[in-house]
Formats: C-alpha cells, structure tokens, sequence
C-alpha cells in the first residue's frame, strides 16, 4: 500500500501542466476601412510594426489583427444579406452608424448590452430599396465595450444575425 502511494506520488510530480499562451498580442488603439474605387482597404493605430507570413499549401498564418483573407467566405453558409451592413465609427464617442444597402424590403432590428448582458438601447427600422442610415446616440454611455446584435429579415423571410464590439472612448 505504502509502495502504491509513493509510485503515485512520484508520477504525480512528474507531470508536466502546460496552457495555452496568448502572447505576443497586441492592442489597436483606433482602425477602420473603407473602399476607393475597386480596392478594399484596412488600417489600425497601434498594430505591430512588423508582421510575418507563413504560408504552408493553401494555409496562410499572420501574426497581428488585419488578417489577409475575405470576411466573407464562399460556401453554404455565406452570410448574402449582411454583405450591405457596416457599423462605424469604432472606436465612437458620441454616435454608432449602423448602414445597411438593400435592394428589397424587409426590417432591421438592434441590440445594444453592456459586458454584462444588460440591454442599453434596441429598436427596429423597417427597410426599403436603398440605403438605411440608423444613428445610434451612446454619448450617454460610459466608457466601455458594449456588444451591437444587428438582424436583418428580408420580404421572403431569410434573417441573419451578426454582433459587433463597440468601445465607447471619452
């Protein structure tokens, strides 16, 4: 009995524990995008300045927050109706944007929580052939990170749903 304990005991404290390590990793102070002509953009204040590609087969691995891929993949999931929504500016001190282009009708509903779930704004605009611009006033807001649950419905029923992290600054 005694010979079990200490066998146990010595794999015990041999057992090596590891997690898993974040860093390096950084943290953008401002970003943003945009479109000029056919070209896509996308930029941040605060990223590393050097960034390293590795690239085995058809895998691409890049350290830092822009990553070389499209938003949007391709497949059976591809997400039609909120290819038109953009949310700007973020980080924002006194207004959110939320755009949404449509070329049907349907309704767009938001949802606005703090970090700790709770609902500080929501509301739903009906949409027509066009461009919907929404404001949302967070000037009362403090600072913090909220999360925006935006859905779109389309006239024959189709909805998706996407979130997005908002930071309200001053």
């Amino acid at each position: 009995m005694r010979r079990t304990i200490l066998t146990l005991l010595v794999i015990a404290g041999s057992v090596t524990i590891r997690a898993q390590d974040i860093g390096p990793s950084t943290v953008n102070a401002a970003g943003g995008g945009g479109i000029i002509g056919t070209n896509e953009f996308d930029w941040s204040i605060g990223e590393i300045s050097l960034v390293s590609t590795f690239t085995v087969g058809s895998i691409v691995v890049t350290q830092g927050v822009l990553q070389p891929f499209d938003a949007w993949p391709v497949d059976i999931g591809t997400k039609a109706l909120l290819r038109q929504l953009r949310v700007f500016p973020n980080p924002a001190d006194a207004v959110v944007n939320i755009q949404y282009a449509s070329s049907t009708e349907g309704s767009l509903k938001y949802q606005l929580t703090d970090v700790t779930g709770r609902i500080v704004q929501n509301g739903s605009e009906g949409i027509h052939a066009g461009i919907l611009n929404k404001q949302l006033n967070i000037s009362l807001l403090a600072c913090a990170t909220y999360m925006l649950e935006v859905t779109v419905s389309s006239k024959d029923g189709a909805r998706e749903s996407t979130s997005f992290k908002i930071e309200k600054i001053h």
